[in-house]
């Protein structure tokens, strides 16, 4: 058995990582939540409608399927046993590790005031821009029906 390589994320620094050991003689398991790595980037304009959210999201095999010792791996990791060096996931399974990367990435901060995410969402998943286009496109509905001219520049 080779030197076994966990990458916790299918972000950009998990496949950057997973990318640098292609061709190793390792044995690498990428694990990531959501079996599709999304290119963050864009996301704003699936928030606005130009884009479709299928546009800026690529399956994470298909990503990875060139490199032959690497495997990825659809799951939530719920804890991180460093004595036993094994990665606990949701479902129960344990997978084993010598090398552990955890690129798990970063969330929105608000600087510890909670109560501005119901006015400024957060913008780092797919969800996240499906709603703020809902908002956006609310918006327009409700001034297109508004009769007053000064409401509806307002809304």
């Amino acid at each position: 058995m080779g030197h076994r390589v966990v990458i916790l994320g299918g972000g950009f620094a998990g496949l950057s990582a997973a990318r640098t050991l292609k061709g190793r003689d390792l044995e690498v398991t990428l694990i990531d939540r959501r079996n599709f790595h999304l290119f963050q980037p864009l996301l704003y304009q699936v928030a606005t409608g130009a884009l479709s959210p299928g546009e800026i999201a690529s399956p994470l095999r298909y990503v990875l399927n060139s490199r032959r010792n690497t495997k990825v791996l659809l799951g939530e990791v719920i804890d991180i046993d460093v004595i036993r060096r094994e990665v606990l996931l949701k479902d129960e399974s344990r997978i084993p590790y010598d090398t552990l990367v955890v690129a798990t990435g970063a969330t929105h901060h608000y600087f510890g005031h909670p109560e501005w995410a119901m006015l400024a969402p957060g913008l780092k998943t797919i969800e996240d821009a499906t709603e703020i286009r809902t908002r956006i496109l609310l918006a327009f509905e409700r001034a297109e029906k508004e009769p007053d001219p000064d409401e509806r520049r307002a809304n």
